[in-house]
C-alpha cells in the first residue's frame, strides 16, 4: 500500500438523516473541483453519487449512506466569490420529511426561459443547493415535501 497523501480541505458539516438523527463530523473535499475552477463543494461531494460518504466525527468515522442523508448543512465560506451564487435569486418556502420548514434562497442559473424554481427543481441531481445568509444546505430531492416560491 502506498503511504502517499493525498492533500484535501476539511470541512465541518452538520448530517441530518431520514430517521431525524443529527451527526455533525468533517467531510474531506479535493483541492481543485472537477467540474469548474476552484476547491470542491459540498454539492459536489454529495452529488458525486458515492453510496457512502466518510465523515470524521468526535467518537471516529462513520459512513453515511447518501441516500439516507435528508440534508447537510455548513457554514458559507467568508471572502470566497463563489460562481454557485450566480443567478436569478428566488427566495423559497421547503417542507422537508419529519416536517423541517425552512426558508431560503436558491440561486437560478439556467438558459433563458429556463430560470423557474421548477426548472432549477428538475434538474438531475440528488441535491440541491439552498442559502441562509450564514449557512449553504444541501437537501436530497427525496426528502422535500414541497417547496413553495
Amino acid at each position: 500500500m502506498s503511504n502517499e497523501k493525498i492533500d484535501k480541505k476539511k470541512k465541518e458539516v452538520l448530517f441530518t438523516l431520514t430517521n431525524g438523527t443529527e451527526i455533525v463530523g468533517d467531510v474531506y473535499l479535493w483541492l481543485h473541483s472537477t467540474y469548474r475552477t476552484g476547491p470542491q463543494r459540498i454539492d459536489e461531494l454529495l452529488n458525486e453519487g458515492t453510496p457512502f460518504i466518510p465523515v470524521r466525527t468526535i467518537e471516529g468515522y462513520v459512513l453515511l449512506n447518501s441516500s439516507n442523508i435528508m440534508l447537510a448543512r455548513a457554514e458559507v465560506e467568508k471572502n470566497i466569490h463563489d460562481p454557485i451564487m450566480i443567478g436569478e435569486k428566488s427566495s423559497v418556502h421547503i417542507t422537508t420529511l419529519l416536517h423541517k420548514n425552512l426558508e431560503a434562497d436558491l440561486f437560478i442559473s439556467l438558459p433563458e426561459g429556463f430560470r423557474r424554481v421548477k426548472d432549477y427543481l428538475n434538474q438531475p441531481v440528488q441535491f440541491f443547493t439552498f442559502f441562509l445568509p450564514e449557512h449553504i444546505f444541501c437537501i436530497n430531492r427525496d426528502c422535500i415535501l414541497s417547496i413553495r416560491d
